[in-house]
């Protein structure tokens, strides 16, 4: 197939470039529409994508099905100078999301998202399939198809190389390795080195349209409502976070270090900004060459990539490959196109622990598994990716993979928190993000309500409590002087209630932040912002700790940042109703193409009723989830929504508040007929606890239970 069309334009707004790029790869038709529709209500990204799934998708799709709109959609200040605005969202009926393959989103950083903008669209929604390999490349206003069989079978690294060489070195590739195009439900679209759009498994629904590249390069401009606002604000924002951080000399240090250790193969570090209009880079960029491979390895290393390297006296990953193989692991992931998180988090703790605990698992395709091997590890990846022997069940992510090996079944759950994803700052499924009680219960509820690991809402609150807050364990705030009566200070002054941040706090008012955040979240993902980063709520540069640039307090950040670059004139209220508008879209949505309800919600309480990971030092024992007291939190958060306590739904009033009173009767009808159309599942098990492991070695705390909050 080869096509090639040039589209016109319409009327630019601020911010947005009004025009979204629809291309059908089985027909091979190419069209541009008005995205001025969807805005300003829909704001971009996740907005945009929940919008057009609702108008034009009655019932769900399989993920492979050529059907399944692949939507990849910048925000509405991407390609702007707004802080952190890089990012795009990447949308589909998702290949890894399980027991129901449903609607869900990604997130994709570095500067593919910002090139688009600037080429003339504020997004790309790809469906159909074509029957041979092809390639979109994206120039302006000139959209082609293009062969692409020369590059099915390369890596992603290799994919962009060749793209280049052909095609120009300008272009900002997105693309797929060998996972995606044997739609492996793990495999990640990427960009540059190291971007990815990793949960989700959309590597996979672009590998099952045969689409291995998608490339682009734009010559304009965004245009800007108040450019020199945007600017104060980008230098302010970017000044407060360094200062949260710590001193920039501690980076510099940790780089000499790196660059000692990778001299003697000179190799090289340095500091790297993971998105475009990053105004405060903490991320590694590393040049080496391999220890398996004879090859030479470039490119960011960040996130959960970092336990490739191995993690000394951890039960689970106290491998040592050092700086080098632990790099060169991560770089041949990414070549491969396998989700980090799913195999470092998932994958590798459920087989670990299968063997270990059960005496399963004594080989992995005729070999002796050795996780302290590097040989192992590369091959280990290399079946994953191909498909190969047991590779091809783990290619299905580790939910799928126990049943059809019949292999840990009461094991793999320990580390899925829900929806076919692996823990993420739950407090109990995952080993690499340190929290505890009472603070895992407002991260209960946000698994509760999403449809994959709620990530973007968890940073939000979870992840800063933890790390800003008076604990200090590996927090990125080093002996600062945050207290817990700052904290409870800025939770009576965010959140309406003291307790919200308090660590002898229980159950009572948990429900707040996890609907404040909730929203916070589609805001992340639809404007963007930093998902790290924001809300910014804590400073150490003001005597409350609280953020603030001048007379502007840090969660109204958002709405200024909006206001100078789309000229839109919303206030943080307005602004946070268009989040509630988006996030009770997306629940309309698996209520109508699935039955979703309260019931359904409640399925990843197990994943929180057996004993905590860590200790909050504050009490001294581990919690667990208590069903009972869980259920008014959750009562109070459907409240807090909107929704009906008894089934989950937003209310015809709530929806009608949101402008969007056209949508309920579908979806009450799409219910309705979703329960006739699926099998009734089987209520969930407790979770077996088969380990109890604390990193602090807090188990020396008494242990015996005792009346707590």
């Amino acid at each position: 197939m080869e096509q090639r069309v040039t589209l016109p334009r319409f009327p630019a707004l601020h911010g947005w470039c009004n025009r979204l790029l629809r291309i059908d790869l089985s027909s091979g038709r190419i069209r541009a529409q008005e995205a001025a529709p969807y805005l300003p209500d829909y704001l971009g990204g996740r907005g945009i994508a929940a919008r057009i799934l609702w108008d034009e998708y009655p019932e769900p799709v399989d993920p492979f099905d050529p059907r399944n709109p692949l939507m990849i959609i910048p925000g509405a200040l991407t390609g702007t100078p707004s802080p952190y605005s890089g990012r795009t969202v990447v949308a589909a009926f998702s290949p890894q999301s399980h027991p129901y393959c449903w609607f869900t989103r990604a997130n994709i950083g570095l500067n593919w998202g910002n090139e688009l903008k600037k080429a003339g669209y504020d997004g790309v929604i790809i469906t159909g399939a074509s029957e041979t390999p092809v390639q979109i490349l994206i120039q302006d206003d000139q959209v082609s198809i293009l062969p692409a069989d020369d590059l099915w079978g390369l890596d992603i690294i290799q994919t962009q190389d060749a793209i280049h060489a052909s095609l120009g070195k300008k272009l900002k590739v997105m693309t797929i390795g060998p996972a995606g195009e044997r739609l492996s439900r793990i495999a990640t679209m990427q960009t540059g080195s190291t971007s990815v759009a990793g949960q989700g498994g959309f590597g996979a629904v672009m590998g099952s349209k045969k689409l291995k590249a998608i490339s682009v390069v734009g010559t304009g401009k965004v245009p800007v409502a108040n450019l020199e606002k945007l600017r104060w604000l980008y230098k302010e924002v970017g000044a407060q976070v360094r200062a949260l951080r710590g001193p920039r000399r501690a980076f510099k240090e940790h780089l000499k270090r790196l660059n000692e250790e990778l001299a003697p193969k000179g190799g090289q570090a340095r500091g790297w900004a993971c998105t475009a209009y990053c105004p405060t880079p903490c991320k590694l960029y590393l040049s080496t060459e391999g220890c398996a491979f004879q090859r030479h390895w470039e490119g960011g290393w960040a996130c959960v990539s970092s336990l490739f390297r191995g993690w000394k006296g951890h039960p689970l990953y106290d491998w040592d490959f050092g700086l080098r193989g632990g790099f060169e692991l991560n770089m041949y992931a990414n070549a491969l196109g396998l989700n980090h998180w799913e195999l470092l988090v998932g994958i590798v703790p459920w087989l670990r622990s299968t063997n270990e605990k059960l005496g399963e698992f004594p080989k992995f395709n005729g070999r002796p598994v050795d996780w302290y091997s590097l040989d192992f590890w590369t091959q280990f990846l290399h079946d994953i990716a191909y498909r190969i022997g047991m590779g091809d069940a783990l290619a299905e992510g580790a939910p799928r993979a126990a049943s059809l090996l019949k292999l840990g079944e009461e094991i793999v759950r320990r580390y899925y928190t829900g929806w076919g994803y692996s823990g993420h700052w739950d407090g109990h499924a995952a080993f690499v993000n340190y929290i505890v009680y009472p603070f895992w219960i407002v991260g209960a509820l946000h698994w509760a309500m999403d449809t994959r690991d709620p990530a973007s809402d968890t940073h939000g609150y979870v992840q800063n409590v933890m790390y800003v807050g008076p604990f200090k364990r590996d927090g990125i705030v080093k002996n600062a002087p945050i207290t817990w009566d700052h904290m409870r200070a800025i939770g009576e002054r965010v959140y309406g209630r003291a307790d919200v941040l308090d660590p002898l706090s229980g159950y009572e008012g948990k429900a707040i932040p996890a609907a404040y955040h909730a929203v916070r979240s589609v805001l992340k993902d639809s404007l963007p912002t930093d998902d790290q980063v924001f809300p910014l709520i804590y400073s150490l540069t003001t005597p409350d700790r609280f953020f603030r640039i001048g007379d502007i307090e840090g969660p109204d950040v958002d709405a200024h940042l909006f206001r100078a670059g789309t000229g839109v004139d919303w206030d943080t209220q307005e602004l946070e109703r268009a989040g509630e508008r988006i996030l009770n879209l997306e629940r309309a949505i698996t209520i109508r193409h699935w039955g979703r309800d309260r019931q359904f919600d409640e399925r990843v309480i197990p994943s929180f009723e057996y004993d905590e990971n860590w200790i909050n030092p504050e009490i001294g024992v581990r919690m667990s989830l208590d069903r009972e007291r869980f259920a008014p939190v959750m009562d109070e958060y459907y409240r807090l929504r909107g929704w009906d306590v008894q089934t989950g739904w937003p209310t015809r009033e709530r929806l009608e508040e949101l402008g969007l009173g056209d949508i309920y009767e579908a979806m009450i009808a799409g219910a309705k007929a979703a329960r006739q159309r699926l099998p009734t599942l089987p209520s969930p098990e407790p979770v077996l606890d088969i380990h109890r492991y604390d990193p602090d070695r807090q188990d020396r705390l008494k242990e015996q239970k005792q009346s707590v909050p």
